[in-house]
């Protein structure tokens, strides 16, 4: 097991009241696998995600297990730890991407956040366009040149570039056609074959969920 989520609940407030989309959700995560979580719009799926890299702050009594170490992404030596080994794709390939920075730039954003520049992020950020299925001469675009699919194949890049071994994919496929969808599931197949990921899967449409998920968490 090398992610263990024990009574997770989150709350929120403001001046129109108390919502609690989370209470008490319980889940674990094996090497390899992938997991998915399935429900209607509002029904919690990208508040755990969110909760997990540290966006949203869970309530007190909540535990949460990262290769057996426990963690608190809300505290910066944590948070360190946590975006090395988890990283997220969005739901819209075209707004989670700056449109006035090239591929290279988007790509190796995280490289260079943690020290790595030069020759050694030039080469990862090319090495991993090659794994999502880009080519090398499209460093120097920029977002508006591709297509939808082709944009959330830079977002799986980005999110790979610092090889974490947990990749959440926030409804990546919900914004592609029928025929696009399918390439993006293939090519998670793919990426979780060559690079040894584990998934966290998040979607609503749960005939794409059973399609690639090991086991599913429907949430109400």
């Amino acid at each position: 097991m090398i992610l263990n989520v024990q009574n997770l609940s989150v709350t929120f407030r403001s001046k129109g009241g108390v919502v609690q989309p989370l209470k008490n959700i319980c889940f674990s995560l094996d090497s390899g696998e992938i997991l998915g979580l399935a429900g209607e719009s509002g029904s919690g799926k990208s508040t755990i995600a969110n909760a997990l890299v540290g966006l949203v702050p869970w309530d007190p009594g909540g535990s949460y297990e990262l290769f057996g170490e426990k963690v608190n992404p809300y505290k910066k030596k944590s948070f360190a730890f946590v975006r090395r080994k988890v990283q997220m794709a969005f739901q819209d390939p075209y707004s989670s991407l700056n449109p006035r920075n090239t591929i290279f730039e988007i790509v190796a954003t995280p490289l260079l956040a943690n020290g790595i520049s030069g020759a050694n992020a030039a080469e990862k950020t090319k090495k991993m366009l090659d794994l999502v299925g880009l080519a090398s001469a499209d460093l120097n675009k920029f977002p508006h040149a591709f297509s939808g699919g082709q944009r959330q194949r830079i977002g799986l890049a980005r999110a790979l570039v610092l090889e974490p071994k947990i990749l959440i994919c926030d409804e990546i496929t919900s914004a592609l056609d029928v025929s696009v969808q399918a390439q993006i599931l293939h090519l998670l197949n793919d990426l979780r074959k060559e690079l040894n990921l584990s998934m966290i899967f998040i979607s609503h449409d749960v005939a794409v969920m059973e399609i690639i998920a090991d086991k599913i968490l429907r949430l109400k």
